[in-house]
């Protein structure tokens, strides 16, 4: 079992505790006991219980009492009720106030394992429910791998590698490359695909909040902490969880970042007891986070942790070639959400091409999406996209080495050649003709670049 379950046994009869106890313990979960109603209730304030054994007579308290008390102020805990006194009427007050099961004494102990478990898979399945919801919430069409260059291959390929690895991975890059897309597509291909994917962006969360967010809490934690909840870890149990922005995580995390990655356990805010998880962590950063390191803003045996697999994802600049394909997958995926008809022109898809885009990806769909909602149908042509409107930064848009170009008259493929031999002739320059050095920055071998250049002569 990758997560131990907290499980409370309330009964007088002290041996009988002992024993349920230890059999549970056995079997991995992580077991507490208590004689009397008001020491029971105690320890789940106190502790991260999920499930309660809870006998129906007790020196100080009934047993319907304490489910009451639980049910009111731990709705999440699920409460098994367990007596020697079992009738009818008993079991419909134990289920009409929310117990998840009535078992007479003497009970099997594999019975009662056998209940505590389906209680468990019920939290489980609440749980990913939950996860679900958030992904459901989250997704965005902006988040597909859309590729044909040869560095975005490279990184595939590394991934490819270790996927069925539980190596932590460290993808480093500018905002809006696509690290978040890679982070899905990595758990997609792992062997944990099947079970939650979770991310959280550490930037966007105050500090004061992280940990909560991240470990969860128990009721009665913090000022407003009326119910106790899940953090993002225990949601994604058995799962992968994508830390992004890691590099802004505060130093007081880090050390308990680290804890979690070496111990595989946790503590929920307000709790007095560890947790064990076992998740697949994924981190990102748009820092230079050896600067960091150096610095003393990060920690140096963290980073160590979670760079593994560490990889840069080129920019968007970079990969032109991947541009046009990322263009017409996102159009056809617009025309499919708002029922249009919408095509780029052979010199639009040319232009966006030759544009560098400092906001990489995200700002490449994020303008598609802006031309295509003001446009009814048809096709955009390449003196529509220019203005405020499509590049409100005043971006000039005018196509590097195609200025002379009049709308219709190259087709898709002379254009983007165009582009491409503006680009070459600009690598070149940058290095002062050295084409080893150019085909480098080109991401393309040395072969391909002289193929190229004897065709531009």
């Amino acid at each position: 079992m990758a997560y131990s379950f907290g499980i409370l046994t309330v009964d007088d009869e002290e041996d009988l505790c002992r024993i349920i106890s230890h059999k549970l313990k056995k079997s991995g979960f992580r077991t507490f006991q208590a004689i009397t109603g008001d020491a029971a209730l105690q320890i789940v304030k106190e502790e991260d219980i999920d499930v309660v054994i809870l006998d129906y007579m007790l020196p100080d308290l009934t047993g319907l009492e304490v489910l009451q008390k639980i049910k009111n102020e731990f709705p999440h805990v699920e409460v098994i009720m367990l007596t020697a006194y079992g009738n009818v009427e008993n079991a419909v007050d134990a289920m009409r106030l929310g117990a998840f099961d009535y078992l007479n004494k003497p009970s099997e102990l594999e019975l009662i394992k056998e209940i505590v478990g389906k209680a468990c898979d019920k939290k489980r399945l609440q749980l990913e429910n939950q996860v679900l919801k958030e992904q459901l919430a989250s997704t965005s069409d902006h988040e597909e791998l859309v590729f044909q260059s040869e560095k975005m291959k490279g990184v595939c390929e590394l991934f490819n590698k270790v996927k069925e690895t539980d190596a932590s991975i460290l993808i480093l890059g500018e905002s809006g490359v696509g690290k978040t897309a890679l982070s899905k597509w990595i758990h997609k291909i792992s062997q944990r695909k099947d079970k939650p994917f979770v991310s959280i962006n550490c930037a966007a969360i105050p500090d004061s909040l992280l940990e909560s967010e991240l470990f969860g809490y128990q009721k009665g934690a913090f000022t407003g902490a009326t119910e106790s909840r899940a953090g993002k870890f225990e949601a994604a149990d058995g799962g992968t969880i994508f830390l992004d922005e890691v590099g802004e995580m505060p130093l007081a995390m880090q050390a308990k970042m680290l804890h979690i990655i070496e111990e595989k356990t946790f503590m929920k805010l307000g709790s007095n007891s560890y947790r064990s998880v076992d998740v697949r962590i994924i981190t990102a950063t748009n820092k230079d986070i050896k600067k960091l390191v150096k610095e003393g803003q990060f920690r140096q045996d963290l980073y160590y942790r979670l760079n593994l697999v560490e990889i840069e994802v080129p920019p968007l600049r970079e990969r032109r070639e991947d541009i046009p394909y990322m263009i017409i997958n996102y159009i056809h995926k617009l025309n499919h959400k708002y029922g249009k008809q919408v095509q780029l022109s052979d010199e639009t898809i040319a232009m966006l091409t030759a544009h560098d885009w400092p906001g990489n990806i995200r700002e490449l769909l994020n303008m598609l999406e802006r031309m295509h909602i003001v446009h009814s149908s048809g096709m955009i042509h390449l003196h529509e996209v220019s203005g405020e409107l499509f590049f409100p930064q005043h971006v000039e848009t005018e196509l590097v080495g195609t200025r002379k170009m009049k709308s219709g008259q190259l087709n898709l493929q002379k254009a983007l050649e165009e582009v491409e031999e503006e680009i070459i002739s600009r690598a070149l320059e940058e290095v002062g003709g050295n084409q080893t050095k150019a085909a480098d920055l080109l991401g393309i071998s040395r072969h391909t670049l002289i193929y190229k250049m004897k065709k531009m002569r």
